[in-house]
């Protein structure tokens, strides 16, 4: 019996060294969106242009070499992902930078990629403020159609949340628990924003705007009719969810 307890308590705290998973496909790609993103942002934080400039400010800081040998350059082209060794270095330019990495800009990587319980964070205003998840996306839906007719710019800000919002109505009603709302606005508020010349701006000085866009577009896909309703249709679908629609 004490052999017994013996061999529970060895398979249980013994822990042996194991060979690092080897990155799927879409994990190198994710990890090379990650770089690029967080690489475009860091120079616009220090004022500098490209990954030349960036390697010489941050030899400046560190004492290192890093401008001889491009050691950013392939990140900044969304070429290579960034190791934890270098994030760890880069966190001397900005404290957050793990966190920035993980997140995206606006949130976006979250909202793309984070598992489900891991989207609330992101719309955690919006859901104090509304009663229920289908009034938050009714209102979501309606404050773009408004942004749409008075031809306002859109932000990151916005798609995160458009991600984010498709992502609870459907995988929830696919996976957890139907939530009685049938989710067909939120098709068209993810193309709204990526049509956004706005967002369209901002994810390409990032340098990830094609990535994203074909990922997003990918999502869309069999669902075209819908991502491209009339704004005029939709108006008349949240008429009777929203009692400021005349």
């Amino acid at each position: 019996r004490i052999g017994v307890q013996l061999i529970r308590h060895f398979h249980t705290r013994t822990k042996f060294p194991m060979a690092r998973p080897r990155r799927t496909d879409t994990e190198r790609k994710r990890g090379r969106m990650r770089a690029a993103a967080l690489m475009n942002s860091l120079a616009r934080k220090i004022g500098v242009a490209n990954p030349h400039q960036f390697a010489l400010h941050f030899d400046a800081l560190t004492g290192m070499n890093t401008q001889s040998s491009g050691k950013w350059r392939s990140s900044f082209n969304g070429e290579k992902a960034l190791s934890t060794q270098q994030l760890q270095l880069l966190s001397r330019i900005d404290p957050e930078v793990f966190e920035r990495h993980e997140m995206g800009p606006a949130n976006l990587w979250q909202a793309m990629w984070a598992p489900l319980q891991g989207l609330r964070s992101i719309v955690s205003t919006e859901l104090a403020l509304w009663p229920t998840l289908e009034v938050l996306v009714a209102e979501f839906e309606g404050d773009l159609l408004l942004a749409e007719a008075y031809h306002e710019p859109l932000t990151i800000a916005h798609l995160a949340k458009a991600v984010a919002l498709h992502r609870l109505v459907h995988e929830l009603n696919a996976r957890i628990i139907p939530v009685g709302i049938d989710g067909e606005g939120t098709y068209r508020a993810i193309r709204r924003c990526l049509d956004d010349a706005s967002i369209a701006a901002a994810l390409a000085s990032l340098g990830i705007f094609d990535d994203v866009d074909a990922e997003l577009s990918d999502w869309l896909a069999g669902h075209e009719e819908l991502a491209s309703t009339p704004a005029a249709a939709r108006w008349n679908a949240l008429a009777s969810r929203l009692d400021w629609i005349a």
